[in-house]
């Protein structure tokens, strides 16, 4: 590739595509064709004269480079509105740099972003220091940016008004959460620098005000570019030892400088830590008139040093005379009570209670006795006065008892039960009779009803026959007894020794009587035919069907 030289003119490396193209030729349309068309040829020689390389594009882009860096300044300082701003996850910058009638692309490397003190924004005008180069990925001018600061305000004022307005929102400057100083301290910690002022300060006011106060101090820097580290690092130290060193109260800050010199405090690491110490925070930063945003976030803002160490221990002088009136003041109450209970007393000793201590006590138990009858009776009074409002009440309440109602459906129910008894058994009877009836005549004129009817009579001859036969005679016990043929009726019918047959039931026996015959002995009344008495027969009870039988 030629190498560029400055004296060369623009005619030396461009050209006109017009000059040197060639005639067109014409395409080959159905198949004519003066000859065939060869695989490949090179057409840089139509473009380009003999004598001139062609050029690459990044050797265009190199020359383009090249020609801005001698035409314009290493250094370049420009004004302009930001738009399109990209906050990188990587740490660079992108945004447009514009004005009303132009823009350009500018970047802005981690390196540099890290050292702005504020944070762009869309719309902010802004001064930039950097320099003009090409971007050969895209071939596209940007602007390199290496520093920037607000326009018309300086980038301290604009970081700080920035951090605090989104600190405000976070609420880290809210009243309510700011934690109350303690009023007799143990230990107090200083988070300040060990070869300043300020140091000196805290360490002869807390001495002069407090001496029974230790005092724990944290060596940190104050300024410079990690003094914020530093001092969060120190805050965060301090607060988780707290507890174990028994710091109570932790002192913040430095001497007055200017707000360059003060910026460490308005960095947002030292007022993360001031927000999240647990021990109560007094920030004492520079003089009267500074504020900081340290001074925002802490607890307490001193004016200066030396007045956060006032602030943090209470003076030994104030508390001794504070001591003194309430000596005073606790023996003038003491006196003034025990005279009182002096007073009180000789009053009680003149009461009757100590002239006589059991009278007030039978006094109330005789009350007693009289609350208890009274209670008794009145209980029993309004017992009885319930019980007799209630009774009727009762009554009703059983007359409508489920088994009473029960018991009295049940009887009601049993009479009409007997009296649909007594009518279907009486009409039952009544047509038992009438179909008795009818079945009797139809009997009496049917031939088998006669039939039965004389055997019935002929049976009736027979039993009535068997009856006055002697032989049932025998067979109820008795005997006949004959002698020569005769039935022996008396004893005296009877000769001595006379044979005689007596006839059982069951055979005959034969005997002889005895030579003389004994006396007669009447048979006992209960053998006596007399005596043998039929009982009457029972009549047989009349049987009527029942209504459920």
């Amino acid at each position: 590739m030629q190498p560029y030289n400055a004296r060369m003119c623009a005619k030396d490396f461009l050209f006109d595509p017009k000059a040197v193209r060639g005639p067109r030729r014409e395409p080959t349309i159905g198949g004519a064709s003066d000859g065939p068309a060869p695989a490949g040829r090179d057409v840089t020689a139509e473009f380009v004269e003999a004598a001139a390389a062609p050029l690459t594009v990044s050797d265009l882009l190199g020359r383009i480079k090249g020609a801005l860096a001698r035409a314009l300044p290493q250094r370049l300082v420009v004004v302009g509105e930001i738009s399109n701003l990209n906050l990188h996850s990587s740490g660079h910058v992108y945004f447009r740099l514009k004005d009303a009638t132009g823009c350009i692309d500018a970047a802005m490397f981690r390196s540099a972003a890290r050292t702005l003190r504020f944070t762009p924004s869309d719309g902010l005008e802004v001064v930039v220091e950097g320099r003009v180069d090409v971007y050969e990925v895209r071939g596209q001018l940007q602007f390199y940016v290496d520093r920037m600061t607000p326009r018309g305000q300086g980038s301290l004022e604009l970081a700080f008004r920035q951090l605090r307005e989104r600190l405000e929102r976070e609420g880290l400057f809210d009243p309510s959460r700011k934690k109350p100083l303690p009023r007799f301290p143990r230990a107090v910690g200083i988070v300040t620098s060990d070869v300043g002022a300020a140091v000196r300060d805290i360490a002869r006011t807390l001495g002069r005000r407090w001496p029974a106060a230790r005092a724990y101090l944290m060596p940190t820097p104050v300024q410079g570019a990690d003094a914020a580290e530093s001092i969060a690092r120190s805050l965060a130290l301090l607060d988780a030892n707290a507890e174990r060193l028994g710091i109570d109260v932790i002192i913040v800050g430095r001497g007055g400088g200017s707000l360059e010199d003060l910026w460490a405090f308005n960095e947002e690491p030292v007022a993360r830590a001031v927000f999240a110490c647990r021990t109560p925070v007094i920030s004492g930063v520079g003089h009267e008139v500074d504020v900081t945003i340290c001074d925002l976030v802490a607890d307490v803002r001193a004016a200066t040093p030396t007045a956060a160490a006032e602030l943090a221990v209470p003076d030994r002088a104030d508390v001794a005379r504070h001591l003194q009136a309430a000596r005073a003041k606790l023996a003038q109450h003491v006196a003034h009570a025990l005279a009182r209970s002096r007073q009180q007393l000789d009053a009680l000793l003149r009461t009757a209670v100590f002239r006589d201590p059991l009278g007030r006590l039978r006094t109330q138990a005789q009350r007693l006795d009289e609350i208890s009858h009274r209670l008794r009776v009145g209980l029993a009074n309004e017992l009885a006065t319930a019980r007799r409002r209630l009774e009727p009440a009762a009554n009703r309440l059983a007359a409508l008892h489920p088994a009473r109602l029960a018991e009295r459906a049940r009887a009601a129910l049993d009479r009409l039960a007997g009296r649909m008894a007594w009518a279907l058994g009486g009409r039952s009877k009544r047509e038992g009779d009438r179909l008795g009836g009818l079945a009797g005549r139809l009997e009496a004129v049917h031939p088998r009803a006669a039939l039965a009817l004389a055997r019935q009579k002929v049976e009736s001859a027979s039993r009535q026959l068997e009856a006055l036969s002697y032989r049932a005679v025998l067979r109820r016990g008795f005997s006949v007894t004959r002698a020569g043929g005769r039935i022996v009726r008396s004893a005296g019918d009877i000769q001595p020794a006379q044979a005689m047959e007596t006839e059982f039931a069951d055979g005959r026996v034969r005997s002889t009587a005895d030579a003389e015959p004994g006396p007669t002995v009447p048979p006992p009344a209960s053998e006596t035919p007399a005596a043998r008495t039929r009982a009457p027969r029972k009549k047989p009870p009349t049987c009527e069907p029942g209504l459920f039988d």
